[in-house]
């Protein structure tokens, strides 16, 4: 049945409820919850939802969407309700996605019960659109994951940088940034715009260049594209030094070039450094003015979602024979009816893989930078933590696995300790409406910093797009009536980890407001073989993109430490925290599951305490990584002596932040930083090879001073010798 009321239209499910209710009580209905709640800002997707504390008329009910854009104008909302199995919800399906400004619901069931609420959706900027900076991203034709070089450079701590298309590449662009860099195809205006730039002293760095591009890169390809494999590192020299020694894996597509006489080969596919048919990234100077180009030979971007997120060829399989289909089938090979390698080679699985290669492009942009403005960045993590342990539970209908865990974390906080700022230890736990914690305890443990959400479920069912959605619309609501003053959900793990396909299960749950992701989950056992590292090749959270190129706004978090596969490995684990906080510098935020089966909880606090590593809830990360991204770096002006700058941080990161800047630059030595006026320590690091100035990224005006500079009068042909060293 259906019927149109203004321009919402309905689809009203009154199906005989499953579970036997099959009459409307005569009691007053009340409203339990809703979807979003009432003063929410931010708002995702096109769901709206309100609850009931009993079965609902659905011929009764009376609904309107309606918004207030920006400049007052007003817009009703069309789109399609549907009433669950047992009529005790009301799910509203907006046919687009809600527009900017201020959405009001207005709701009533005849003669029983209305409620009004509203909330605020903000203006959906693009996600690979920065906000401005010393950066140029250069976005043109056939590069469909070059999108994904702004999550990149926001992961590696660049956070502003300014994203144009080939078309609007101009001299006047140019002329306001001091780097740019650049994937697909570039028209030749654009790169005749781009060679007066570099000649003039400019650096780029360029994504498989081609046509004109090759050429100012000193590049030329052959037939014959190389499609994944191996690279390895140069690291005797910059910017490879303090990286990986070791090749690692990547991923997609590469050209095969043959580098000119005055071009660097700073990598190499795997085959030797020797072998110039196959370079995989390239320096070149140009010019005397000290611009430099560099050249990927592979699709960097695109290698880095692929080491993440698996092999999408292999969506939708049961590769590994124990189902349901789960992320680690994206990376299992030795499926029966298809043998292959797997995605990620479990012999290096102790590496970072993707992060390797990230890092390698961060090493690169203050490596080219070095004869002119050095560009700042900021540290992974808060307070310059070098690893993280993000704690998470699924609490399976526990009677007292997240209470007792929750109190065992209050014994260790010291006195005062901030929860904010990271200084008490605490976790998130998923639980089912029937877990052992009562509302009361729940809203205690909240206010105290712990996290806490639905476990939801298919039952360890393989999904459609129809069942997720639905699944998380049942558990969320079922959740929200059990635990009304619990701030509503922004991350989830899928009871059985179920992930059945490529990337809806990240779409479906924005839609619900779920932004952080840890479905995927290192595991089995028996494929592992007690090894801990990095599935996706990474520890640093970042946003999943589609098989297409499209950014998502969901962070995916690897749940690396598995109870069920280390709880008798704990040396393995030990080892994984050694190696991000050694010389290795394999950085990472690992995220864990356990629960209550074992005392692999027990475990981790202990190991945390030992190394003084930070313990965080998911929404704790969440925050921090929202915050850092937002934070601007304004204001760079450069005199050839000395950097200004401002820094405008993110509430979100509570001062937390550490900034970096190069120890050098075209001034010479970092010799003095001041803030407001006012001189503060510099502290020096290597870090993965580069000599940094680490300090506070407090908020504030900065001068950064260069002393004895030297003057580079090198010839391009001396400056390539110099290259070679």
């Amino acid at each position: 049945m259906k019927k149109i009321i203004g321009t919402v239209a309905f689809c009203l499910i009154a199906a005989v409820i499953a579970e036997g209710v099959s009459t409307v009580s005569k009691d007053a209905t009340k409203i339990v919850s809703t979807f979003p709640m009432p003063g929410s800002v931010n708002v995702p997707g096109v769901r709206v939802q309100i609850a009931f504390d009993q079965p609902i008329d659905p011929t009764a009910m009376d609904l309107k969407v309606s918004a207030t854009r920006p400049d007052g104008s007003k817009l009703d909302i069309s789109g399609a309700v549907e009433v669950n199995g047992l009529r005790t919800a009301a799910i509203f399906r907006s046919y687009q996605p809600l527009p900017e400004g201020e959405i009001e619901v207005r709701s009533a069931l005849r003669d029983d019960v209305g409620h009004d609420w509203r909330f605020t959706v903000l203006d959906k900027v693009p996600l690979y659109l920065g906000r401005d900076g010393p950066i140029l991203l250069v976005l043109g034709e056939g590069a469909p994951f070059g999108p994904y070089l702004s999550e990149i450079l926001r992961a590696e701590g660049f956070t502003n940088f300014k994203t144009i298309t080939s078309p609007e590449l101009q001299a006047s662009a140019l002329a306001k940034h001091r780097l740019v860099i650049t994937a697909g195809t570039i028209e030749n205006t654009a790169v005749a715009a781009l060679r007066s730039w570099v000649s003039s002293g400019g650096n780029l760095i360029a994504v498989r260049p081609s046509g004109e591009l090759a050429d100012l890169a000193g590049v030329r390809s052959e037939e014959g594209a190389i499609s994944a494999g191996d690279v390895l590192i140069d690291t005797k020299r910059t910017p490879g030094q303090g990286l990986v020694g070791e090749p690692i894996q990547f991923h997609g597509v590469a050209e095969r070039y043959v580098t000119n006489a005055d071009t660097a080969t700073l990598a190499s596919f795997s085959g030797g450094m020797d072998q110039a048919s196959t370079t995989a990234l390239t320096l070149r100077p140009v010019g005397s003015a000290g611009g430099e180009v560099a050249a990927f030979a592979f699709d960097l971007p695109q290698s880095v979602v692929l080491t993440r997120q698996g092999n999408p060829e292999w969506a939708g399989q049961d590769r590994d024979g124990l189902a349901p289909i789960r992320p680690n089938d994206l990376f299992f090979g030795a499926a029966s009816a298809d043998p292959q390698p797997d995605f990620v080679d479990l012999a290096r699985v102790h590496i970072p893989q993707a992060d390797e290669q990230m890092r390698l492009l961060s090493n690169l942009i203050q490596h080219v930078q070095r004869d002119d403005a050095p560009i700042p960045r900021f540290w992974y993590f808060p307070n310059r933590a070098k690893a993280v342990l993000v704690m998470a539970a699924d609490d399976h209908g526990t009677k007292r696995g997240t209470r007792d865990s929750f109190d065992r974390m209050l014994t260790l906080d010291a006195e005062n300790c901030d929860a904010r700022k990271w200084e008490c230890a605490r976790a998130t736990s998923w639980l089912y409406p029937d877990s052992g914690l009562t509302a009361r305890e729940a809203a205690d443990y909240v206010s105290s910093g712990f996290d806490l959400g639905s476990h939801a479920s298919t039952f360890c069912q393989n999904w459609s797009k129809a069942s997720l959605d639905q699944a998380f619309a049942t558990d969320i609501l079922r959740f929200r009536a059990a635990y009304p003053d619990v701030p509503v959900q922004e991350a989830s793990r899928l009871h059985c980890i179920v992930w059945s396909d490529f990337t809806s299960q990240a779409k479906i749950g924005r839609d619900w407001g779920i932004r952080f992701d840890m479905n995927y989950y290192y595991w089995p056992r028996t494929w592992l073989k007690g090894r801990a590292g990095f599935m996706t090749g990474s520890g640093i959270p970042m946003r999943f993109s589609s098989a297409s190129g499209e950014l998502i706004n969901v962070y995916q978090q690897e749940t690396h430490l598995v109870d069920e596969i280390f709880n008798d490995e704990r040396e393995a684990v030990e080892r994984l925290v050694q190696r991000a906080l050694g010389p290795e510098e394999f950085f990472g935020a690992f995220g864990t599951h356990y629960d209550f089966h074992n005392d692999f909880d027990k475990f981790l606090m202990d190991l945390g305490q030992k190394y003084e590593v930070p313990m965080v809830s998911a929404r704790q990360m969440l925050d921090w990584l929202d915050g850092r991204s937002r934070t601007d770096v304004l204001e760079q002006r450069w005199d050839g002596e000395s950097l200004a700058f401002t820094i405008a941080g993110d509430p979100r990161t509570h001062g937390m932040l550490t900034a970096m800047l190069p120890s050098s630059a075209a001034g010479g030595r970092l010799s003095e930083l001041a803030r407001n006026g006012i001189p503060i320590p510099m502290e020096t690091a290597r870090i993965k090879g580069v000599d940094y100035i680490l300090f506070p990224g407090l908020d504030g005006n900065y001068r950064a001073t260069f002393t004895n500079k030297v003057a580079d009068n090198l010839t391009p042909e001396t400056r390539v010798e110099r290259l070679a060293r």
